[in-house]
């Protein structure tokens, strides 16, 4: 019988200032989503871009903050603008999909003031 050591389950991925990539789950998913949509050629990756780079040019005109937050609530913003414009994807099925995503961000939020 040989002693066999569990595996050791890898921490959460890290930038290169030592923070967490992703402070919540719905944030990977989101890049996720966006990826596997390039790749299956519903919109190209300069196509992501730009829409991508266009929501944070528009939260900056509106006075957002550059914080990792607001990053993610652009992410949200072309990703929900690219789907509606390249998919037949039914306009409420997809913000039920986005409320879904929130109410996952906040309870999250909640969870982690608790601790």
């Amino acid at each position: 019988m040989t002693n066999k050591t569990p595996p050791v389950s890898p921490g959460p991925l890290l930038s290169v200032d030592g923070d967490p990539v992703f402070n919540e789950i719905w944030q990977a998913q989101a890049l996720g989503i966006s990826d596997t949509l390039v790749q299956n050629g519903v919109f190209s990756a300069g196509t992501w871009s730009q829409a991508l780079g266009d929501a944070l040019k528009q939260a900056k005109i509106e006075g957002e903050a550059d914080d990792q937050e607001n990053y993610y609530r652009c992410v949200l913003s072309a990703l929900e603008s690219l789907v509606m414009e390249n998919s037949n994807i039914n306009p409420q099925m997809l913000d039920e999909k986005l409320s879904d995503l929130e109410e996952e961000r906040d309870h999250h939020a909640r969870k982690t003031e608790t601790r």
